[in-house]
């Protein structure tokens, strides 16, 4: 049920028996020298690709940059404006929109895309747009949280943890061949976000925040991805039954 690989006359028949589509929507950037610069958008396409393969329901081309600018100070990471994030997003939904859809669903990677997606949503319901339009961001759901505990305990940490790393070693073990492995200093900063680009390598000289990616697993990553998959699943069943007004 991937979109890139429909024609329009099948989106046509898909569109008779249901109404919905997952968005995947990540980043481009950095994740330490131990993670992949493409781990946000890699983590949301798998989820939303296997929600979508459990559910048969569309799952559209994965939006790979995001709002990241606060990583720029290291290279490889591209990003979006705020307002640019925000467009993107709103013009997503507005395509879907026009063709019929009326549940759109971003399945999310990165922390920054929350707020511009949702200010998109916003910008939407201002000008009357009718639908429901949701954002579900598979690493803050608490029943994955519990699992990151149950095994990193108090190391996860809050990027290039060793729980996104893991799921990207599990999807592309090939790519850790060149990454580091040794253990480093865990530092625990009290820092106020947002934060520049320079102010993030400052505080976070590694890319690491409070994390240790040295402990990823592709074990680990079977069992983090699953229990994504199977929480964001109940939620998106949830609203598929909700009532459009």
């Amino acid at each position: 049920m991937l979109l890139e690989n429909m024609s329009y006359v099948e989106v046509e028949a898909y569109l008779i028996e249901k109404d919905i589509v997952l968005v995947p929507v990540g980043s481009t950037e950095q994740h330490s020298p131990y993670g992949l610069i493409g781990t946000d958008f890699i983590t949301a396409e798998a989820v939303a690709r296997e929600v979508g393969k459990r559910l048969d329901i569309l799952v559209a081309p994965t939006l790979c940059y995001g709002m990241s600018q606060h990583h720029m100070g290291f290279k490889g990471t591209v990003t979006l404006s705020p307002e640019t994030m925000v467009s993107v997003a709103r013009d997503i939904v507005v395509s879907f929109l026009d063709h019929g859809f009326k549940r759109i669903v971003f399945i999310n990677g990165h922390g920054g895309n929350i707020e511009p997606v949702k200010t998109a949503f916003s910008q939407l319901k201002y000008e009357n747009r009718k639908g429901i339009f949701e954002i579900i961001s598979w690493f803050l759901l608490p029943e994955v949280q519990e699992v990151e505990r149950d095994i990193f305990e108090d190391k996860n940490g809050y990027h290039a943890t060793p729980s996104e790393v893991s799921i990207t070693k599990l999807l592309r073990p090939e790519a850790f061949k060149t990454k580091p492995s040794e253990k480093k200093r865990i530092t625990r900063n009290n820092v106020y976000f947002p934060l520049s680009r320079e102010e993030f390598k400052q505080a976070y000289p590694d890319g690491r925040m409070e994390s240790a990616p040295w402990l990823a697993k592709e074990k680990y990553g079977k069992l983090i991805l699953e229990e994504a998959v199977r929480t964001v699943a109940h939620r998106v069943r949830e609203i598929m039954k909700m009532k459009l007004l």
